[in-house]
């Protein structure tokens, strides 16, 4: 009887002490230094909305127009570098990306993380997304590095900022 009694003490000891698989602990970092939320924390989102932004990144080298108009929404709100102001980008999307592309051969990324954050108190996430971009033109090859800040709701993108640099 003793020996059943430490059994089944020590099993409860051993049990409590594993983290359980199906549930989710919440930990927050991080603040936000400016604007009307500083203070406010992070935490991580999901891995589903960095696969979709990964995702998104890749079909653009791809040159996978229909795929991105089914992972945004009606309206995408892009910032690109050069233009220093938002681009509202309606679907479908195809015509504006393919001039996007149009003075290139072709595009290859290759992707180093897709990290997903959500403000606490937000109801998206936001994907940072870091990679390295070759343009080739003819003989000429254009390397950036590049951070896409990719923000989704619901399931759907809705934002794209982004940040690019010459690479040597």
């Amino acid at each position: 009887m003793k020996k059943i009694i430490l059994f089944v003490t020590i099993s409860f000891f051993i049990s409590c002490s594993q983290p359980c698989d199906n549930k989710e602990i919440t930990k927050t970092a991080g603040m936000v230094l400016s604007g009307d939320s500083i203070g406010t924390k992070f935490m991580l989102g999901s891995d589903q909305d960095a696969q979709l932004a990964a995702d998104l990144v890749k079909a653009y080298a791809d040159g996978n127009f229909d795929l991105m108009n089914e992972m945004t929404t009606d309206t995408v709100m892009f910032f690109e570098p050069s233009v220093g102001s938002y681009i509202p980008v309606v679907s479908p999307a195809n015509e504006f990306l393919s001039n996007i592309q149009s003075p290139y051969d072709s595009i290859q990324r290759f992707i180093f993380s897709a990290i997903p954050t959500k403000r606490v108190g937000n109801d998206f996430t936001t994907v940072s997304v870091a990679f390295r971009e070759f343009r080739y033109k003819g003989n000429e090859v254009e390397k950036l590095r590049v951070l896409d800040r990719i923000s989704i709701r619901d399931g759907k993108i809705f934002r794209v900022n982004q940040w690019n640099g010459i690479l040597d």
